[in-house]
């Protein structure tokens, strides 16, 4: 199988896997007495300590652990004191999940503003005006867009925010582990991951990032989002690929080698078009839409033939058509990444 969807689940690292085994195994000697106990303890805040070091989170004690994104948006939200009236602004490029508990909101009494980033007067324009004409309660946004890899301008959205009163939640599925982020330079309401997707960690794992404090001030900050015993195998393994991660270089030229190489060859193919937005861009995301039935058809015989896994999706931008999004990371082998340019190019001659 040639796999072009680490966006959506990437395999993690042989030495997360030994991570997670001596975890538990040690822990299995131990289990709740006083020693397994301290164990248990001591292994959360190591973990919370190499994850906190890797992002430059200033205290370690905002680190919270989390299943996944869906349940740390969740836990954000239920803590918020909405009233009926009250109004979210969100973006047509959040994850299913998350527009889901949006939607729960809605069915209180919730106001939901859903902007789209290809406004014509441009996206942060846009967000101001409506801060402006109207209270906010919150803005949930995602950093880097999963439909197309396109990066939210964090910094200025934050400013916007904190100008305007209202709290700001990001969902940072599609960025930490593939972009540069350090919490030297954003300081959210709540910051969420997961840990399956560009840290190359197992499923089951994920981190919340709390920015504010509304507990009090003798209480770790976790301690109000975090429920029940833990998975330390699988903290564990987290916390080692978010290790690994930092051990790279943020700035990695190789995935935008790669998407360049992608712009290049998907250009020539006809009846597909490239979907970008105006400004930055991930360098392991690249989205495209099939502009007929005909290019529909061949990206399904094309991805049925040669075992080509990627993401089909529903694009704002093309919502008749069908989409497609390929993704790649550091460990996506070379000739994957050469064996489908090849047959896009033999596409493009047809």
């Amino acid at each position: 199988m040639i796999y072009l969807n680490p966006a959506g689940l990437a395999p993690f690292h042989h030495e997360v896997q030994q991570e997670i085994a001596r975890t538990l195994n040690t822990f299995s000697h131990l289990l709740y007495a006083e020693a397994g106990i301290r164990y248990y303890r001591d292994t959360l805040q190591e973990c919370r300590r190499t994850i906190a070091d890797w992002l430059k989170v200033n205290n370690k004690e905002r680190v919270a652990f989390m299943p996944n994104s869906t349940t740390a948006c969740n836990l954000v939200l239920s803590r918020i004191n909405w009233l009926p009236g009250h109004v979210l602004l969100t973006t047509t490029h959040e994850n299913s999940t998350i527009l889901n508990e949006i939607q729960k909101l809605r069915d209180r009494g919730i106001r939901v503003v859903t902007l789209d980033p290809d406004v014509p007067s441009g996206f942060l324009p846009a967000l101001e005006r409506t801060l402006d004409e109207q209270p906010i309660q919150a803005i949930v946004i995602s950093h880097v867009s999963h439909l197309d890899g396109r990066i939210f301008p964090i910094t200025a959205i934050q400013d916007l925010a904190q100008s305007h009163h209202t709290l700001l939640i990001v969902d940072g599925a599609q960025a930490i582990g593939q972009i540069p982020v350090t919490f030297q330079e954003i300081s959210p309401y709540a910051y969420f991951f997961p840990g399956h997707k560009w840290c190359t960690g197992p499923m089951g794992t994920g981190a919340l990032i709390i920015g504010k404090d509304d507990h009090q001030e003798t209480q770790p900050y976790w301690a109000g989002y975090e429920m029940g015993t833990h998975n330390i195998g699988l903290i564990a393994g987290f916390a080692k690929a978010c290790h690994l991660k930092a051990q790279q270089n943020p700035d990695n030229p190789i995935l935008e080698q790669v998407r360049e190489k992608w712009k290049v060859c998907l250009g020539h193919c006809p009846g597909i078009r490239i979907i970008e937005g105006d400004g930055a861009q991930a360098p392991g995301i690249l989205s495209f839409a099939c502009l007929d039935e005909h290019t529909e058809q061949v990206m399904h015989t094309l991805s049925s033939t040669h075992s080509i896994a990627w993401k089909t999706l529903t694009h704002p931008s093309h919502p008749s058509n069908l989409s497609i999004r390929i993704s790649w990371n550091t460990d996506t082998p070379s000739i994957d990444i050469r064996s489908t340019l090849a047959l896009f190019s033999s596409l493009s001659n047809e």
